[in-house]
């Protein structure tokens, strides 16, 4: 499914894979996250392109998890790849066994992540960043909670939050690598802005109700509720192999 806020767009599935987003300006588009499959990542990107007219020039990545990376980090397409310090650690922490596993399960073979990465033009900031885009800002934060490199970013003067895999909208969450007690507390901090819109790292995208339900969500986890049974309208996101 495609959403489109203003100049917004975000491509989001019911299946509940990962989100990615398009921001477009004056002079090009810029993509936050960039699911699994590079292919995917750039049939997203070429409908985005025959839409505006307009060429990728940034992808901001919102953590390391392969479901939210490796689109971009394997595409062949030209950008510059805007992260979080530590994300760029996590990568190159990922185990070559994990990534011959992953690349059997979806045939394809990321093996050669570190190769890859070392052609990449990679911007790196270390807890906040600033990116100005025509009148539109792009600030990014490291928050951590989900995992912890986790980030996100907000636009300005939008006020439009893209959370990452801070907030699963109507998904069931994962929490491989999670710190939930810091997770919440960034919850209960970001719900104060009162967003006009939020992009979520997996499903439909929505407004501030979004961060009421993940901290509920977090909550019963916490609680060892049965969460299929509390929330049965969830969908299961990709089951996608983690290093941890």
């Amino acid at each position: 499914m495609l959403t489109q806020f203003e100049n917004v767009y975000t491509f989001w599935f019911e299946n509940g894979a990962s989100n990615i987003c398009y921001f477009e300006y004056e002079d090009g588009l810029a993509c936050f996250d960039s699911s699994l499959f590079p292919e995917k990542f750039e049939k997203t990107l070429k409908l985005m392109q025959e839409k505006t007219g307009k060429k990728l020039k940034k992808v901001f990545l919102t953590h390391y998890h392969p479901d939210h990376s490796f689109g971009a980090i394997f595409s062949d397409y030209k950008f510059d790849l805007i992260m979080n310090k530590l994300t760029l650690e996590k990568l190159y922490s990922i185990e070559k066994i994990f990534l011959r596993d992953l690349s059997k399960t979806t045939n394809f073979n990321f093996s050669n992540l570190h190769e890859v990465l070392s052609y990449k033009h990679i911007e790196l900031f270390d807890s906040n960043s600033f990116t100005i885009f025509d009148k539109t800002i792009v600030s990014g934060s490291l928050t951590g909670g989900h995992s912890e490199d986790s980030s996100v970013y907000i636009l300005k003067p939008l006020n439009y939050l893209i959370s990452g895999d801070l907030i699963f909208s109507r998904v069931h969450s994962e929490y491989i690598d999670s710190n939930i007690s810091h997770w919440n507390l960034w919850l209960i901090n970001l719900k104060k802005l009162n967003f006009k819109k939020i992009i979520p790292g997996h499903g439909k995208p929505g407004e501030n109700l979004l961060i009421s339900e993940q901290l509920k969500y977090n909550l019963d986890f916490c609680a060892k509720k049965d969460l299929k049974k509390e929330f049965p309208n969830y969908s299961l996101s990709e089951i996608i192999p983690d290093n941890n």
